[in-house]
C-alpha cells in the first residue's frame, strides 16, 4: 500500500471515530441549505470528493472568511455529524482567486474546470490518484487567475480537462497539440462518459468563437 493511502485510510478511520482532520481542499460547488448553512461538495488530497455541510456558513465570517464559495483553495476542518453527514466545522482560504471572480473569461473557465471535475469524480470512487487530481485542479485554477492572456487561461483549462480525462481512463488525448479542437475533443469525451451537457460549456465556445474571429 502506498503512503498517500495509507494517510487516506488514517484520515477516514479517524473521521470514522468521530474525530476532526484538517485537509487541504478545493469547493468544487456550492449551495445555500436551509436558513443560514450551505452544502458544498470539496476535492480533497486525502479524502477525495466528499460532499459536507457548512453550519451558519452564511453567517459566520470568523469560521467562513470566505463563506465556503465555489473556487476557494484552503483548509477545512472536517468532522463527522450526529447523522452521518460530514460537517465543515471551519474552512481557512489561502488562495483568494480575486482575477477570477472579477473577469467574466477567466469565471466561465474556472466554472467549467469545477463543473467537470465534479462531475467525473465521484465520492465513493477509490483514492488512488485522488492527490494528483487535486494538484492539477489547483495548478489549473492558479494559472487561468495569473494568465495575462485569454489564451493562457483557455490552455490551462484544456490541459487540466485533457489529464482528468486520461486519468478516470475517459479518453488519451495526450498526442494532439493544445488548443480549441483538443478543449472540445476533451469536452466531449467528458459529457459522453458522463451522459449530461456542461451546463458552462456554452460560455466557453462563447470565448472560443470570439477569439477565432
Amino acid at each position: 500500500m502506498s503512503e498517500s493511502n495509507v494517510i487516506s485510510d488514517n484520515y477516514a478511520d479517524l473521521l470514522s471515530k468521530g474525530g476532526e482532520v484538517s485537509v487541504s481542499a478545493i469547493v468544487l460547488r456550492a449551495r445555500p441549505y436551509r436558513d443560514s448553512d450551505l452544502m458544498a461538495q470539496i476535492l480533497t488530497p486525502v479524502l477525495g470528493k466528499i460532499s459536507v455541510i457548512g453550519r451558519h456558513a452564511r453567517g459566520s465570517k470568523k469560521r467562513f472568511p470566505s463563506s465556503l464559495d465555489i473556487f476557494d483553495r484552503g483548509v477545512a476542518r472536517v468532522a463527522k455529524e450526529r447523522g452521518g453527514y460530514l460537517g465543515v466545522k471551519e474552512f481557512t482560504p489561502s488562495h483568494s482567486l480575486m482575477k477570477v471572480r472579477s473577469d467574466l473569461d477567466k469565471l466561465a473557465l474556472a466554472s467549467l474546470l469545477c463543473e467537470g471535475f465534479d462531475l467525473i469524480i465521484q465520492e465513493d470512487q477509490a483514492l488512488h490518484g485522488q492527490a494528483v487530481l487535486f494538484e492539477v485542479l489547483d495548478l489549473a485554477l492558479n494559472a487561468i487567475d495569473e494568465a495575462t492572456e485569454i489564451k493562457q487561461s483557455l490552455r490551462a483549462a484544456t490541459l487540466a480537462l485533457s489529464s482528468l480525462a486520461k486519468h478516470e481512463g475517459i479518453i488519451d488525448l495526450s498526442a494532439h497539440q493544445p488548443g480549441s479542437r483538443l478543449l472540445n475533443a476533451a469536452l466531449d469525451s467528458i459529457e459522453r462518459f458522463a451522459e449530461r451537457k456542461l451546463m458552462t460549456r456554452a460560455m466557453v465556445n462563447q470565448i472560443i468563437e470570439r477569439m477565432a474571429g
